[in-house]
């Protein structure tokens, strides 16, 4: 049996789905008052905790624990419960793995690594240092992904997997990027900004997770303490709304999309509505990075899938559901 944290989410609902095709029994460790909806059905056992304390139970008899849980953040607001989960909660999993000798497999962020030169490569050997990244998500990210490297080399086993823009099907929490998706198609957005940045279908970051995992369990020195790189291509935000059928819209520029930026981050957390182009998204998309995914390729058979087909699959899904 293995254990998922943040299993309820968008990620996490794809790969328990994978892990119990796979044979894997699964439990999860939900936190109280979370919705099952996206597990219904599932042959899971369910526990109940929050990562920051007392999960012993939910760690008796497990095989491994994929670490999932955290809070996604593009405005830094909920500053103090960024660095509690993210940080603390991923403190407490180290220590519970370690404490009931079991791999961990922990879910970082590509926004981990350090900010260099805007239009760099990054790859596994780029630093990380929560000193040169933007953002309380971001550094967050860094110094949780820096404890889990130390753990590995007092002995723990386990990788780590660094998705960057994770979208598609089955996001039944609607993330960020899935609204403006869904905002385009429905012609409710009509703008749109300069940049570009590289999205990962949920699939293939849950099939190279499992992949990983089943090469750990069978050749440990191929993945073990181990970091890998999830990409898949860049997505054009300029061509965006094209790409969800939309055919007439605007193209800011960059200074008028900055203004932009910073009146509906006011507008945000004032009146807590959700909005889509903040100042941390378009910083983002000028920095133009292309992440590397020549390890994880030369490791396990990769070949993420293209925009056009993982927009069309989640289009699919949201009529499915409604």
């Amino acid at each position: 049996m293995v254990l998922v944290t943040g299993g309820t989410g968008h990620l996490g609902n794809v790969l328990i789905k994978k892990l119990i095709t796979e044979g894997e029994k699964v439990r999860v460790l939900v936190q109280p008052g979370d919705s099952l909806y996206s597990l219904q059905y599932l042959p899971i056992e369910v526990v109940y905790g929050d990562i920051r304390g007392d999960i012993k139970k939910a760690f008796s008899g497990v095989d491994a624990v994929f670490h999932l849980a955290s809070v996604i953040s593009i405005t830094n607001s909920n500053k103090k419960l960024i660095y509690s989960v993210n940080v603390d909660g991923t403190n407490n999993i180290i220590n519970l793995a370690k404490e009931h000798r079991i791999p961990l497999i922990y879910v970082s962020s590509v926004h981990a690594f350090s900010e260099v030169k805007p239009g760099s490569v990054i790859d596994e050997k780029t630093p990380i240092d929560e000193n040169n990244v933007v953002g309380d998500y971001a550094k967050s990210k860094a110094i949780a992904t820096k404890k889990v490297m130390e753990a590995f080399k007092d002995g723990l086993s386990g990788f780590i997997v660094f998705p960057t823009g994770i979208f598609g099907p089955y996001d039944y929490k609607f993330s960020y990027f899935s609204r403006v998706l869904e905002k385009y198609r429905l012609g409710k957005l009509k703008i749109t900004v300069n940049g570009r940045f590289d999205f990962v279908d949920v699939r293939d970051v849950a099939n190279s997770i499992v992949a990983l995992y089943n090469l750990l369990k069978e050749r440990h020195y191929i993945v073990n303490h181990q970091g890998f790189i999830v990409s898949g291509n860049k997505i054009h935000f300029e061509k965006l709304p094209l790409l969800c059928g939309l055919r007439k819209y605007k193209i800011l520029k960059n200074s008028s999309a900055r203004l932009m930026s910073y009146l509906t981050l006011l507008f945000n957390s004032l009146f807590k509505i959700p909005v889509e182009f903040v100042p941390y998204a378009l910083h983002t998309l000028e920095l133009d990075y292309t992440y590397s995914h020549e390890k994880l390729s030369s490791t396990i058979a990769y070949h993420p899938r293209k925009v056009e087909e993982t927009i069309q699959d989640f289009f699919k899904w949201l009529d499915e559901i409604h």
